[in-house]
């Protein structure tokens, strides 16, 4: 029986069976190195998408569209009763030109509110970047909002009328105050 078990090399010790241990050994050792290799790799990869300069640029990219969210309901949102405040809320939305139309016409803006006796409540549906570039710190964003409108008659509110509409809003990055609009169009 050893003869027999000695010719097909399956004898333990026997030249044939160390050959193949031999074998064996070298090949976990290469899959080893191969696993090793790899985690290396997919290491270095999950650190740069983490921490390198595309992570950076996704996260103020993400903060541009966080912003570009509040913007377009503070923008869309204004209470006969509060104006001045709501005023204010524009304002501190806004930079560069949209912030300079908003203050040279404050009055006149919280007189025709105040005259008409409507409040507007906003509430976005949807909301996308269209442009980004977080190098120069600007971006365009588009939202679709639905504003809700109330107008005071004979000293009761009327039913709401809600409108969908459809902003673009060019943001600027500002040094202390984040993302602002410094342009806004309906679409």
């Amino acid at each position: 029986m050893t003869a027999l078990l000695a010719r097909r090399g399956a004898v333990p010790g026997g030249p044939v069976g160390a050959e193949r241990v031999r074998s064996l050994t070298v090949l976990a050792g290469v899959v080893a190195g191969l696993g090793l290799i790899g985690a290396v790799v997919f290491g270095i990869l999950l650190w740069n998408t983490t921490h390198g300069a595309g992570a950076h640029a996704a996260a103020d990219r993400d903060d541009a569209l966080v912003s570009a969210r509040q913007i377009a309901v503070n923008l869309q949102t204004l209470d006969y009763s509060t104006v001045d405040k709501g005023l204010d809320t524009w304002q501190a939305s806004a930079t560069g030109p949209l912030l300079d139309e908003f203050t040279k016409n404050k009055q006149q803006y919280a007189a025709q509110i105040r005259k008409v006796r409507t409040s507007t409540t906003a509430r976005v549906v949807d909301a996308a970047l269209s442009d980004f570039d977080s190098t120069t710190g600007k971006a365009t964003a588009i939202a679709a909002v639905d504003v809700s409108t109330t107008q005071q008659v004979n000293g009761a509110p009327s039913l709401p009328v809600t409108k969908q509409v459809r902003i673009q809003l060019d943001l600027v990055r500002t040094p202390d105050a984040g993302w602002k609009a410094d342009a806004a169009s309906v679409l």
